[in-house]
């Protein structure tokens, strides 16, 4: 376990957090989000302590939870959700491919992703209302939201649709992703 998890979390300037039965909610600018917890936690003014001890309800046996995972784990959800309410998580992919577009539309008054990726039809994608999508130009995604893994989960559905291969390169990639060519077939 690090030890950073045994360290009190300042609470940063523009959030407030309120402790609700077995839960956090934390609120910033970009919205808020509840954290549920199964360990004692210690609210104050502008700190926030996570013991490594379990609530009585959870000190069952049928349970057998490891408390020390578990603080480690509950500080670094409070930490990313810190982060996210202030300032978000962004994250960009990239289409290669001989006529790979994507642009953005309204299909029923709810908008969505349209994606040309090569197939005889087009891909039509709904994008969630918590997140914020852009097509910067014909073949590159921003997705932009204030919760890491919902951001991080809706990237990797889009990537679904056309995972990169490793002959020709082609697919959707993270911006920064490099792919390893693989040597075809000598005649």
């Amino acid at each position: 376990m690090s030890n950073l998890a045994k360290q009190a979390l300042k609470i940063p300037k523009g959030i407030s957090i309120k402790k609700l039965n077995n839960s956090l909610i934390i609120k910033g600018s970009l919205g808020k989000k509840k954290i549920p917890f199964l360990i004692e936690t210690i609210v104050t003014d502008k700190n926030l302590v996570i013991t490594n001890k379990l609530l009585p309800e959870f000190k069952k046996e049928k349970f057998r939870l490891n408390s020390k995972a578990l603080q480690g784990t509950t500080t670094a959800l409070i930490k990313q959700a810190f982060i996210g309410l202030r300032s978000g998580y962004r994250t960009q992919l990239k289409l290669v491919g001989v006529g790979y577009k994507v642009s953005l539309g309204l299909i029923n008054n709810v908008s969505v992703l349209i994606l040309n990726l090569g197939y005889s039809h087009t891909v039509s994608i709904r994008i969630p209302v918590s997140l914020k999508v852009a097509c910067t130009k014909n073949t590159a995604i921003s997705i932009f939201g204030s919760d890491k893994q919902f951001v991080n989960n809706f990237a990797a559905v889009i990537r679904s649709y056309k995972k990169p291969e490793p002959y020709k390169g082609k697919g959707i990639l993270y911006q920064n992703e490099k792919i390893i060519l693989k040597e075809g077939k000598r005649s």
